[in-house]
């Protein structure tokens, strides 16, 4: 049921960060005003970020975490009385059923297959199934299938989801895959981060929210500056080059955290991350919608976003395998007369059972978190190099 609706949640979700983007391309056709725009909408989405570890840290350890799903009932009613109220749209000369008949059935079918059976696998390698069992290898060769039958499907639409001719465009190309890359490692440490304070530095689910409220703080100084900025800096390859440096510098930099880190230390990358994805994010939008043909700006700005989901969503189970994998041949190296109580309390799947360990043995599991985790963070450093490095190859554009 939780995944259900989470999948309906996150649908939804989706869809206003797309729209959102969509509508300011609509209406400003000057692209520094459109920034200015585009950058208060991320400014409000960083703020809410900010907030939202804080609250859902105060409810799980006060309240229940249902609340985190409760308190968004009253917001999105508020929300969309708001937009019934004030957002007037033009009026539509094709009905209802005309624009579902529009709707690109089978692309959507075979992208949303071909993703599930390549985040499958990744989360479950190494883990659920060894890397080489019939399982994992099926799921992968089940999902190059479908990517080549969404390639056919696509050709043949009559309103493809994802248009080829946009992929005849190599700007396009290259900005859709460094917003892929940078997604999959901000998400990644939107969720290994916290789970690091409160693992290794046994931080409470408040404070790890509060000391991630750094990252939401940089993207919001750098998306308003980025903006700004734009007004002299024109070629918005300047700004993401800078962005990229940042991010890549801030990923780096969380290889030396340790069980020692001070709060002070994990901050600053922290915020270095957040700063840096900001400027890479407003200007992959702004310089995908500028690539596009204007009667694509639409499906160029959705892909642009679904490019950041997608990668997002990767992440996560990229981020999954490499830790549980490292953390499983960390815990092996422990003496035997631990593995027992280890593989009990299931540590590997469970971090809840880490404080109910010996005192030794814990030391002992804590420092295989710190150097599982320094592991991961190995990972995902040359990722978001290579989005620095395919950076290079975009054409000047303003």
């Amino acid at each position: 049921m939780l995944i259900l609706f989470r999948a309906v949640q996150g649908t939804g979700a989706c869809g206003l960060a797309s729209i959102s983007m969509i509508i300011v391309g609509d209406l400003f056709e000057d692209v520094a005003q459109r920034a200015r725009y585009q950058s208060v909408i991320w400014a409000t989405y960083a703020v809410s970020s900010i907030l939202g570890p804080l609250l859902g840290g105060v409810f799980v350890e006060h309240a229940t975490w249902r609340w985190c799903f409760w308190m968004n009932l009253p917001l999105g009613a508020l929300a969309a009385v708001v937009i019934v109220m004030f957002y007037k749209l033009p009026f539509q000369k094709t009905g209802l059923k005309e624009q579902l008949r529009r709707i690109d059935y089978l692309g959507v079918f075979f992208i949303m297959t071909a993703i599930t059976c390549l985040l499958l696998p990744l989360t479950m390698g190494g883990t659920t199934f060894a890397w080489n069992s019939p399982a994992i290898i099926i799921m992968f060769c089940v999902f190059a299938v479908l990517m080549g039958v969404l390639i056919v499907v696509e050709r043949k639409a009559a309103e493809a989801i994802i248009p080829p001719s946009l992929f005849k465009n190599r700007d396009i190309v290259i900005l859709y895959s460094i917003n892929g890359l940078t997604g999959l490692i901000f998400m990644g440490c939107t969720f290994y981060i916290p789970l690091y304070f409160q693992v290794v530095q046994g931080a409470s689910t408040t404070s790890s929210g509060a000391r991630w409220m750094a990252n939401a703080l940089g993207f919001c100084i750098s998306t308003t500056l980025s903006s700004i900025a734009l007004k002299w800096v024109k070629d918005y390859r300047i700004h993401m080059w800078a962005g990229l440096v940042l991010m890549t510098v801030g990923v780096g930099v969380l290889i030396l955290f340790d069980v020692e880190t001070s709060i002070a230390q994990q901050v600053v990358p922290i915020f270095v991350i957040g700063f840096g994805n900001g400027m890479i994010f407003q200007n992959c939008i702004l310089a995908a919608q500028q690539a596009a043909p204007k009667e694509d700006m639409a499906v160029a700005t959705a892909l642009c976003q679904s490019a950041n989901s997608i990668g997002s969503a990767i992440g996560v189970a990229v981020c999954a395998a490499a830790l549980n994998n490292a953390l499983v041949r960390n815990l092996n190296k422990l003496p035997a007369e631990m593995q027992g109580v280890i593989k009990h309390l299931d540590v590997v799947n469970n971090v809840n059972a880490v404080p109910q360990l010996q005192e030794d043995v814990r030391a002992l599991v804590i420092r295989a978190y710190a150097d599982s985790f320094q592991f991961l963070f190995k990972v995902l450093t040359p990722i978001v190099g290579l989005a620095l490095l395919m950076s290079l190859f975009l054409r000047k554009g303003k």
